[in-house]
């Protein structure tokens, strides 16, 4: 990154950290929680197997702006390791034709709630993954997302005690 760019991000960084930019990350997260609850219910609704190349848009947007943030974030319980399966699933659904996979559709509504829990308990990163997840809604939109899209999980070093931690330990 070169010192131009790495300045232009520090300066963001602290934009965001200002107490008027926390009140409009928190306003617009909040508006996006409205909107993830619209799309819960419409995934419960979808035939199988029908295209759905927005909706798989939508869902990649929302579940991967809640996937980043509890990648870092302290999250309950296997939260993590759900967003991340559940935004996996959107990505080969996405791959796959964008054919909707009802029974999924569950798994999905749960993911878009936890979602935008986990992205109000850190508004300010969750402002800044957005980005990166408006590209991987987008690459779907365009129809040029890969099965490689989103990288495998990896636990942080102080969640050793997870409890997918410790069912990988014990198998």
């Amino acid at each position: 990154m070169s010192p131009k760019a790495r300045k232009q991000m520090d300066r963001s960084a602290r934009a965001l950290a200002s107490p008027v930019a926390r009140a409009i990350a928190k306003r617009e997260l909040m508006e996006l929680q409205a909107q993830m609850a619209e799309m819960g219910s419409r995934c419960l609704q979808v035939a199988h197997e029908s295209e759905q190349r927005e909706l798989l848009a939508s869902l990649a947007f929302m579940i991967g702006v809640g996937a980043e943030v509890a990648a870092v974030i302290p999250v309950l319980g296997d939260n993590r390791a759900g967003l991340h399966q559940a935004l996996e699933e959107v990505v080969r659904m996405a791959c796959d034709g964008c054919k909707w996979s009802a029974p999924w559709a569950a798994q999905l509504h749960l993911a878009l709630e936890i979602s935008a829990e986990v992205m109000m308990d850190d508004t300010i990163l969750a402002m800044r993954v957005i980005p990166g997840a408006k590209d991987l809604a987008e690459d779907i939109m365009a129809g040029r997302i890969r099965p490689d899209a989103i990288a495998p999980l990896v636990m942080p070093e102080h969640y050793r005690n997870d409890s997918c931690q410790r069912l990988q330990a014990g198998a």
